[in-house]
C-alpha cells in the first residue's frame, strides 16, 4: 500500500492547519503588537485600562490576581521596548520553530515567560528584590535566545545593529550586564534584571534537559492530530524503456534500489503514523530527516 492510500494522506488541510502555516512566531508578534496598539488607543501604554488589568503587580498577585503572572508577557512599556523584543523574537523564533515545531515553540515561549515572572515574585516575597511592577516579554525572549544560541552558536549577529559577533558571545554579554544590574551595578535602571536572568536560566535548563512540553499535553489523549507536513509523490509517468547492455544483471541491479525504496517507505509510514497520532512536534531530528529524504526522492522521480 502506497502512502497515497492511507487515510491521513488523503485528508486535506483543515482551517487550523492553514492558519498554522503562517508560523507561530508571526502570530505571537502580531498578537503582541495588537495588544500594544490597544494599550496606546485606550490611553498611555503604562496607564491605560489594558495595562491596569494585566500589569505584573506583586501585591495584587499575592491577593489572588494570579493572571498577572502571565498577561505581562504581551504588554510593553513603550515602542522601543516592544521593537527590541519583537525583533529578537522574529530572528530566533523562526529557527526554533524549524527545530521544535510550532506547538512546542509556543509552549516554550509562554512557559518561559511565566517562569520568569514566578521567579521574580518569589524573590520579592522573600524580600531579596523590591516590590515593583513590570511589563514585557523579556523573560520569554531571553529564554528562546539562549536555546537558539545552543543550537546555532556560530550564527553571526550585530550587537546594537553595529558590532558583528557570534550569538553565543552576545548572550554571554547580556547575562553579564543583567548580573551587574541585578547586584546593583545599574541602580538607576528601570529594567527587571531578575526577570531576564530567570529567562536565561530557564532556556539553559530547557536545552540541557531536553524537555518537550508538547508531550505533556498530548500524552494519553486519543484526539487525532492531522499532520501539517505532507510528502506528496508525483504522478508516475510512463517512459520508453531503454535497451539494457548485453549481459547486464538486470534483476540484481534493481534489487538494491527496490530494497532501499521499500525500507524508506516503511520508515516513512512509521513517521507519518506518528505525526498523525501525536503531531509534528513529537518527531525526533532523525525522523524529520526521513521526511526530508523522502521528499527529495519524490522530487527526483518527478524529473
Amino acid at each position: 500500500m502506497g502512502i497515497q492510500d492511507r487515510d491521513y494522506y488523503r485528508e486535506g488541510p483543515s482551517f487550523l492547519d492553514r492558519v498554522g502555516q503562517q508560523g507561530a512566531t508571526v502570530w505571537l508578534i502580531a498578537i503582541t503588537c495588537g495588544v500594544f496598539l490597544g494599550q496606546c488607543i485606550t490611553g498611555a501604554p503604562l496607564r491605560g485600562p489594558l495595562t491596569v488589568i494585566g500589569i505584573y503587580d506583586p501585591k495584587l498577585i499575592m491577593q489572588g490576581e494570579i493572571w498577572r503572572l502571565f498577561t505581562p508577557i504581551f504588554l510593553h512599556a513603550d515602542l522601543w521596548h516592544l521593537a527590541v523584543n519583537m525583533l529578537v523574537l522574529y530572528f530566533v523564533g523562526r529557527g526554533l520553530e524549524e527545530v521544535y515545531g510550532s506547538r512546542e515553540f509556543v509552549l516554550l515561549y509562554l512557559i518561559a515567560g511565566l517562569f520568569a515572572n514566578v521567579a521574580y515574585l518569589g524573590l520579592q516575597v522573600v524580600e531579596l528584590v523590591a516590590l515593583t511592577r513590570a511589563v514585557g516579554a523579556s523573560g520569554a525572549v531571553m529564554a528562546i535566545l539562549v536555546v537558539y544560541a545552543f543550537h546555532f552558536p556560530r550564527q553571526k549577529v550585530l550587537l546594537f545593529f553595529v558590532i558583528p559577533m557570534p550569538i553565543w558571545l552576545m548572550v554571554v554579554l547580556f547575562a553579564a550586564l543583567d548580573l551587574m544590574g541585578a547586584f546593583g551595578g545599574r541602580p538607576d535602571s528601570k529594567t527587571a534584571f531578575v526577570v531576564h536572568l530567570a529567562g536565561l536560566l530557564f532556556g539553559l535548563v530547557y536545552f540541557q534537559t531536553g524537555w518537550q512540553f508538547s508531550r505533556l499535553f498530548t500524552r494519553g489523549t486519543k484526539t487525532r492530530v492531522r499532520p501539517k507536513l505532507r510528502v506528496t509523490p508525483p504522478p508516475v509517468e510512463e517512459e520508453e524503456e531503454e535497451p539494457e547492455p548485453v549481459g547486464a544483471p538486470v534483476e540484481a541491479a534493481s534489487r538494491p534500489t527496490e530494497a532501499a525504496d521499500e525500507q524508506l517507505e516503511a520508515k516513512l509510514d512509521a513517521v507519518l503514523a506518528k505525526v498523525s497520532k501525536y503531531g509534528q512536534e513529537s518527531l525526533t531530528p532523525e525522523e524529520r530527516a526521513i521526511l526530508l529524504k523522502a521528499s527529495e526522492v519524490y522530487k527526483k522521480r518527478r524529473k
